[in-house]
């Protein structure tokens, strides 16, 4: 038996609406397989509970909202139904509580159980209560702190007037005038690290011998510490000796000799006099380093060759 295009069509249609019934029931969180039983609840305020919202006990998503519908005129209370699998039971003082599931404010009910030994059947009303939102909720803990957080505010007020005092016209000059010193000094200390920088380049054979000498005296002493230790000792019987004696003349004219000596080292480092000269003339001191080498290539020929520059006659 062959079947007409218009039944296939037919049959088709109603495959399709009914996939797309449980589709939608699905992605809504029904079941259209499993029996549910139907309870309800009376509030005064839903606080933007909707008729697809989750139901759910201890945190787990069992059921759903179904419908919901203001009881009187006046919409002082609302009847909210909801599905919840047939063989959960139900303790008879069990509560349907209105409250928020996430940060954003979306509103779900939750059955807290209750611990009666009588159950509730399907269709009974359950106790009911709305948990405030979460701005309430704040409110609620921040009440008691009302007061503090008034004067932290006047506290804050003030402060702010006393900064606006202080950034007056003339308070901005001396901060953009400190600003620009502290922008010289910058630059100032910018063009002596260059320089720095340039006598280190130039002077690098030097600063090497240096450090060469340091480090030769540093072992010297490491190897004579025995005589330096002697040393040392002689110094502290001779400190012992001198803090016996009358130290008050001999401090003062040593005062006048040490304003003596930084008079004279003042002098060497402005250039003047002989030592001050020999010690800032560059040319100079080449000309000593070159005398140095000829005087040690001269008697380093005198040694090669004595007959030279040394004659002997005999008699």
């Amino acid at each position: 038996m062959k079947l007409r295009t218009e039944t296939k069509v037919g049959i088709i249609a109603i495959i399709t609406i009914a996939i797309l019934v449980w589709g939608l029931n699905f992605l809504k969180g029904k079941d259209l397989f499993g029996r549910q039983h139907t309870y309800y609840a009376i509030y005064e305020d839903i606080g933007g509970l909707l008729p697809t919202s989750y139901v759910f006990i201890n945190g787990m998503k069992v059921g759903q909202v179904s419908k919901i519908k203001y009881i009187d005129p006046q919409m002082k209370k609302f009847i909210v139904r909801f599905e919840l699998p047939s063989n959960l039971q139900l303790p008879s003082n069990s509560i349907a509580e209105v409250f928020n599931s996430d940060l954003l404010g979306s509103k779900a009910m939750r059955v807290k159980m209750g611990d009666a030994t009588t159950y509730l059947n399907p269709g009974d009303t359950l106790l009911s209560h709305t948990e405030g939102s979460m701005l309430s909720e704040v409110g609620k803990i921040l009440e008691p702190y009302t007061d503090r957080l008034e004067n932290i505010i006047c506290n804050a007020d003030t402060v702010v007037n006393n900064l606006k005092q202080i950034t007056d016209n003339e308070t901005q000059r001396n901060f953009h005038s400190a600003m620009n010193n502290i922008n010289h000094i910058s630059q100032r200390l910018s063009t002596l690290s260059a320089n720095l920088d340039n006598i280190v380049g130039t002077e690098k054979g030097k600063i090497q011998d240096i450090i060469e000498n340091i480090d030769n005296l540093s072992k010297t002493l490491n190897n004579n510490s025995h005589e330096l230790d002697n040393i040392i000792c002689n110094i502290s019987e001779i400190t012992d000796t001198v803090s016996r004696a009358k130290l008050g003349s001999t401090l003062e004219k040593l005062n006048r000799t040490v304003d003596d000596l930084s008079a004279s080292m003042e002098k060497i480092s402005s250039g003047k006099g002989n030592v001050g000269k020999l010690i800032n003339d560059d040319n100079l001191y080449d000309n000593l380093q070159k005398s140095i080498e000829d005087l040690d290539a001269l008697i380093k020929d005198i040694k090669e060759n004595p007959k030279k520059y040394i004659k002997v006659s005999v008699f």
